[in-house]
C-alpha cells in the first residue's frame, strides 16, 4: 500500500516545502531544514543569509514561527557542502533575526548532521572524540563530539572572541539600583540577579521574568548612548542570574530575548560571554571547569582558555559542551490559499 503523506507532500498546490529534522539540546529546540529553502551546495554562510533575508524570509517565519513553531523556535538552514570532504555551512534564524552565532542550535545542527550520518566517523562503531566543523556567517566553528558505537552522545563547540565590556549601573522603576554586566559572544547579553526582578528562574515564574527583562532593556537602551557619539552595542538578551540548584553546578541563568522568547537550555553563547565575564573579574581562571544550569535544569560543561588574537578588548577562547536528542523528522507545507500559512507570532 502506497503512503498517503506522499499525496500531500507532492501536490502541485504546495509550493513551499520544508524537509526538517528537530531536536533539543538540553530543552532549547533546533530545527533543521535539509532542503526547501533554495540554497546551493557550497554557499557563503553570510551569502546565504542575506538572500534569506532579502528574499526568502518565509523559511524563516515558516520554520520558527506558530502555527509550525512558536516564539523560542530556532531553525537553521543548512548548506550542503560542494565538494565530498567539505564542510557544512549553516544560516542560524529564530523569532526576530539572523543571528551570527547560537550555542544550542550548533550542537544541535552538529548532532543531527552525524545521527543522520551525513558527517560520518572513521568507523560506524566508532568510539571517541571526533573533531569537525561549521561553517557559519560568524566564522568557521570547531567541533569535538564524543561518539560511543556511533552514536552521539555530547559535542562541544568553541568560540574565539567572547569578551566582557562593563558594567552599568541602572537605576530601573520599581526594582531600584542594579548593577547589570555586559559581555558578548556572537550575541550581546545583559546579566543581572533575578532578585532585581523580585522572583525566582523558574518556569512558572516565565512570564514575570519576560515582563521585567523588557524593562530593563528599556532602561539600557536610554543609558547605553555614548555623548560623544561612540557606537554602543544594542543589548538584546537579557539573563537573569541566580544560585544552582544542580549539584555540579556554579551557576543558573535564563536569558531573555527581544523577541520576547527565553531559552530553556543554560544558552551556549550566553555560557561564553558569562565565562569572558568571570574571568575579567578574577573569578573564573582558565582551564578551570565551569558548569551552568538552565531554566529546566539542564547544565552545560564550559571551560576558558586565553585568546592569542592581538585587540585592544581582552577575548577569551571558549568551550561549551551539551547534549541534544532527535525529536522528529517531517515535511513543512505551505499552502499557498492560507492566510496564516507563512507563519506568525502571537
Amino acid at each position: 500500500m502506497s503512503n498517503p503523506l506522499q499525496r500531500l507532500t507532492y501536490r502541485d498546490s504546495y509550493q513551499r516545502a520544508l524537509d526538517v529534522v528537530d531536536s533539543h539540546t538540553c530543552g532549547q529546540p533546533t530545527r533543521v531544514i535539509l532542503a526547501g529553502h533554495g540554497l546551493e551546495a557550497g554557499m557563503s554562510p553570510l551569502v546565504a543569509r542575506d538572500m534569506l533575508r532579502d528574499e526568502r524570509d518565509w523559511v524563516r517565519t515558516v520554520s520558527v514561527m506558530e502555527l509550525r513553531g512558536h516564539r523560542s523556535m530556532f531553525s537553521i538552514a543548512l548548506i550542503h557542502p560542494d565538494r565530498p570532504g567539505g564542510e557544512f555551512g549553516v544560516v542560524f534564524m529564530d523569532a526576530a533575526a539572523y543571528p551570527d552565532m547560537c550555542g544550542h542550535a550548533t550542537i544541535g545542527t552538529a548532532t543531527t548532521l552525524l545521527e543522520l550520518g551525513l558527517v560520518q566517523a572513521p568507523t560506524p562503531d566508532f568510539t571517541g572524540i571526533f573533531e569537525f566543523g561549521l561553517q557559519t556567517p560568524g566564522g568557521r566553528v570547531p567541533l569535538r563530539a564524543r561518539l560511543e558505537t556511533g552514536r552521539c552522545k555530547s559535542v562541544a563547540f568553541v568560540f574565539a572572541g567572547a569578551y566582557f565590556l562593563k558594567t552599568v549601573d541602572l537605576n530601573l522603576p520599581d526594582i531600584g539600583a542594579v548593577a547589570v554586566d555586559l559581555a558578548y559572544a556572537g550575541q550581546w547579553y545583559a546579566f543581572l540577579p533575578v532578585s532585581a526582578a523580585r522572583t525566582t528562574i523558574d518556569v512558572a515564574k516565565i512570564k514575570a521574568l519576560i515582563a521585567a527583562a523588557s524593562v530593563v532593556r528599556a532602561a539600557l537602551a536610554e543609558r547605553l548612548p555614548d555623548p560623544d557619539g561612540r557606537a554602543e552595542p544594542i543589548i538584546g538578551n537579557i539573563v537573569w542570574t541566580d544560585a544552582p540548584n544542580h549539584p555540579q553546578a556554579q551557576h543558573r541563568n535564563v536569558p531573555i530575548s527581544a523577541a520576547g522568547s527565553f531559552d530553556r537550555s543554560p544558552c551556549g553563547t550566553a555560557t561564553c560571554a558569562r565565562m569572558a565575564t568571570l574571568v575579567a573579574k578574577g573569578e573564573l581562571g582558565f582551564g578551570e571547569r565551569f558548569v551552568k544550569e538552565g531554566l529546566v535544569g539542564t547544565i552545560y560543561h564550559g571551560v576558558a582558555r586565553p585568546d592569542s588574537a592581538k585587540a585592544e578588548q581582552p577575548t577569551i577562547v571558549a568551550e561549551v559542551e551539551g547534549t541534544a536528542w532527535i525529536t522528529a523528522a517531517s515535511t513543512l507545507l505551505v499552502d499557498p490559499s492560507d492566510p496564516l500559512g507563512n507563519g506568525y507570532l502571537a
